[in-house]
């Protein structure tokens, strides 16, 4: 497949406003997206399909709205949702190709993929293509472990994964080792998507291109969950000055920031001290309701310390349990 540039600012940039993308602006981002030579559109419910009806956060308009959004507006682009098995069901696959979509992203942390083998097939089935979310893919040090993910994925009929730096905690070159690696190992695409904890994601956005990545994630002014995800507009800039091409127009893409994009996110920090501690640990932040939670009954413990010593121990499968434990070990 040729080299794919993926915008989330619908998607992951959801999570960033509650949810909150109405009719008009989600037709303007979806006009100007397109206008601005993005051809591949993920959009919809932060959490993926089927979260409006079980996550308790429902999304602005439902999934069916979005989908037909997006086929009476675009024109050219391909649109697609993300899915996992926590949310989505097998008829919302059914129902996004049905409505129109071109792909359906399924989701999985990195350490969980035998759980999505069944959905990989039934998508292949609808006639869509499939690109996994390896979420936490930096939860696997062990590059053989990790390889034999890849190949299990690519077995059983993935056409893209891509490694999801949830925490925004890799650096350039553990980007490039995970990179090459993996292209050496694997006959299908291999993508990345930053997040911008310590500010490296469109550092590592570019770090995997040039380590031979097929596709990869951005978003409008960076607009994602935590951090934040690498800017689309940047990226723009960056392809033509590497000399790759002028892929995307950068001119119409930092409009669409300027006019619809910054004006959500006026005012917030997204470089909290919060945010610094998930991508220094490699901490994904939805575990920060639960951790504050439980530091609550220890006033002399700093909560980001309790983060870092967990990291040390668990990146995946956080419970109040082990937040517990480990805050017991370090009084």
């Amino acid at each position: 497949m040729a080299f794919k540039i993926l915008d989330s600012t619908l998607r992951d940039g959801s999570q960033a406003i509650n949810f909150q993308f109405g009719r008009k602006l989600t037709r303007n981002i979806l006009s100007n997206l397109e206008k601005g030579g993005i051809q591949w559109i993920e959009m919809g419910h932060g959490l993926g399909l089927g979260a409006t009806r079980k996550c308790g956060k429902p999304a602005l308009l439902s999934d069916e709205e979005y989908m037909d959004l997006a086929k009476n507006t675009l024109k050219k682009a391909n649109f697609g949702f993300i899915i996992t098995k926590k949310f989505g069901e097998k008829k919302d696959i059914k129902l996004a190709s049905e409505r129109g979509a071109k792909f359906i992203r399924i989701g999985s942390n990195i350490t969980e993929v035998n759980q999505i083998e069944d959905y990989i097939k039934y998508a292949k089935e609808q006639g869509l293509i499939v690109f996994i979310a390896l979420m936490k893919a930096y939860a696997i040090t062990h590059m053989k472990e990790y390889i034999e993910i890849l190949q299990k994925l690519e077995k059983w009929g993935a056409d893209v994964i891509t490694l999801m730096d949830s925490a925004g905690t890799m650096i350039p070159e553990e980007v490039k080792k995970y990179i090459n690696h993996g292209k050496t190992n694997i006959n299908i695409s291999l993508g990345f998507h930053a997040h911008n904890n310590l500010q490296l994601a469109i550092t590592n956005t570019i770090t995997a291109i040039k380590a031979g990545a097929d596709c990869v994630d951005v978003s409008v002014g960076g607009l994602g969950r935590s951090a934040g995800n690498a800017p689309t507009e940047i990226l723009a800039i960056l392809l033509e000055k590497y000399g790759m091409g002028k892929i995307l127009n950068y001119k119409v893409l930092s409009d669409l920031n300027d006019n619809y994009i910054f004006p959500l996110i006026k005012g917030q920090n997204r470089f909290s001290s919060d945010s610094l501690t998930f991508g220094f640990a490699g901490f994904h932040s939805n575990f920060l309701p639960l951790i504050t939670k439980v530091c609550k009954r220890y006033p002399l413990i700093d909560y980001r310390d309790v983060i870092l010593a967990l990291s040390k121990r668990e990146k995946v499968n956080v419970n109040e349990e082990l937040i517990n434990k480990v805050i017991k070990e370090m009084l």
